[in-house]
């Protein structure tokens, strides 16, 4: 089962390092080194395939926690926690990508600035409500290592 946990735990971290590198690498170089209109072209353009690896990789991490609490061999309640978060990532990432970027390409194309701006912000609220959910599993595996590694 120690597998399954290093899984789930490469899984987020790899996830969150996209993220991270996404939206505070690329998307402002993006924005700052071309045209806005173009930029915010190119940034849609790779945000379908961004929200597609979000959801393989926690989804991953969803099946590595499952297993670990079906087979109960390590305890239930930390796998069972890790599966509630990894389950809470998935559903921000769905949310996301099935209402929010829609709304947010929609405005876009019909230049309505305001329901862009209320589409984008909702987008920044699920996206590091989803990092925070991520740092909290990352936070939970590492301490449950501590703890046994003391015993």
């Amino acid at each position: 089962m120690r597998i399954l946990r290093g899984v789930a735990v490469v899984a987020v971290a790899g996830w969150l390092g996209i993220m991270a590198f996404f939206s505070f690498g690329v998307a402002p170089l993006v924005f700052k080194t071309i045209d806005r209109a173009v930029a915010g072209q190119a940034v849609a353009a790779v945000l379908p395939r961004y929200y597609v690896w979000g959801l393989v990789l926690c989804g991953i991490a969803l099946a590595a926690c499952v297993v670990q609490t079906v087979s109960g061999s390590e305890g239930r309640l930390r796998p069972l926690i890790g599966a509630g978060l990894c389950g809470a990532m998935c559903g921000l990432l769905v949310w996301a990508s099935t209402a929010v970027m829609p709304r947010a390409e929609a405005a876009r194309r019909s230049r309505d600035d305001e329901a862009f701006a209320r589409a984008h912000r909702a987008s920044v609220q699920l996206n590091s409500a989803t990092m925070l959910t991520g740092a909290a599993l990352l936070v939970l595996e590492t301490l449950s290592r501590s703890a046994r590694r003391d015993r």
